[in-house]
């Protein structure tokens, strides 16, 4: 497969403390913290890549040692940053706390970093990104990122809404999106309807060509103008999940840009997510 991808999306430095014990609030708590790099949109762009796409992140990036961190990471994952904004600020970072059990219990974001994707940036980098086969946009960007974005590229374009709180920020573009993939909560809260497949039902008619309704160990739900149905996962997985969604959404985007169904993209997508979920299963048996 040749393909060119580019993402357009924030980039995270994330801080992950785990306790050997109950946590101890207003103490020094003895665990392990992890160190890793994250982000939707880059999340995204590492799972394209994976997947055999040519992947540009459009992204800004920090001067601080977070950001150098995250520069070594994206050229380890080949995930191209050559037309990255160079940034004086902070890298953002997210940090969490969680209890033995996995459960988090605390967590801070300072993901202002993001604010600097701005419309006159992706102006300069407006000819870079005409240059993918499909491009990728996470709900993080600005309201007036996004319109600017969708005014100007006449590119098939995926979509992952991050929450409901930024949901509504792709809604006025609902007809331009090739590919959506929102959760169950995502899907119900923006449409207001009752059950999943209700809800990818009225995407569809919103105007999203390709909608996959990503539900964890239930699999998903698409639908498109012609058809739509549920697919269930080969395997479940004990393993952490995090990650399992960005893989579906790469998958969901080749597919939509080889002119895929909605059903043939969700199917890439599911594959996608089960092959990390079994390497990852199989990494912590070894």
């Amino acid at each position: 497969m040749s393909m060119k991808a580019a993402v357009v999306g924030g980039m995270n430095f994330d801080v992950v403390g785990i306790s050997e014990k109950t946590l101890m609030m207003r103490d020094s708590n003895i665990g392990k913290i992890r160190f890793s790099a994250g982000g939707v949109g880059r999340n995204i762009a590492e799972q394209l890549a994976r997947q055999g796409a040519e992947t540009t992140l459009f992204t800004c990036v920090s001067d601080d040692f977070a950001g150098k961190m995250l520069k070594e990471d994206a050229k380890i994952k080949n995930i191209d940053l050559s037309h990255a904004k160079q940034s004086a600020s902070n890298a953002s970072v997210y940090l969490s706390i969680h209890e033995p059990g996995g459960d988090m219990a605390l967590a801070v974001n300072d993901m202002g970093l993001i604010a600097e994707i701005t419309p006159e940036y992706l102006k300069n980098v407006l000819p870079e990104i005409k240059k993918a086969d499909v491009v990728v946009v996470d709900a993080n960007l600005s309201p007036e990122s996004l319109e600017f974005i969708f005014d100007n590229i006449d590119l098939p374009i995926a979509a992952d809404p991050v929450s409901c709180a930024k949901i509504d920020r792709l809604k006025p573009y609902f007809s331009r999106l090739s590919a959506f993939k929102p959760n169950a909560l995502e899907a119900m809260y923006v449409t207001g309807a009752e059950n999943p497949r209700l809800a990818a039902s009225m995407l569809v008619k919103m105007g999203v060509k390709r909608v996959v309704v990503s539900m964890g160990d239930a699999g998903c739900i698409y639908a498109d103008e012609n058809q739509i149905g549920a697919i269930l996962p080969e395997k479940v997985y004990s393993c952490q999940a995090n990650g399992a969604g960005d893989a579906m959404c790469a998958g969901i985007t080749i597919g939509a840009a080889l002119g895929e169904s909605a059903k043939e993209a969700a199917l890439r997508g599911m594959r996608a997510a089960g092959k990390l979920l079994e390497d990852r299963e199989n990494g912590e048996k070894q």
